[in-house]
């Protein structure tokens, strides 16, 4: 649950904003121009510090798995590579 004075970032545009007032599912913020706009809890998430921002930045460079490819089909399949023993001919 949000709370005042919280630092909050906007889903759908990733602009920040600071929260004012809670009613609810309705959160009031404040946005850096100055302008108070109400959106609902949904749409908005708690933006995080810079030690676990670059923590998350970390983890997903070395949490990311290459995707897995699916097997070739018969008429797909590589061809072994013939290997000839130096010195023969």
């Amino acid at each position: 649950m949000l709370q005042r004075g919280e630092i909050v970032v906007e889903r759908l545009t990733g602009r920040r904003a600071i929260v004012i007032q809670v009613a609810g599912e309705e959160i009031t913020c404040r946005f850096p121009d100055g302008r108070l706009e109400d959106r609902y809890d949904f749409e908005v998430e708690t933006a995080l510090g810079v030690l676990e921002s670059l923590l998350s930045v970390v983890i997903s460079l070395f949490g990311i798995r290459p995707a897995e490819r699916p097997a070739p089909s018969v008429g797909e399949r590589p061809r072994p590579l013939l290997v000839r023993q130096p010195g023969a001919s």
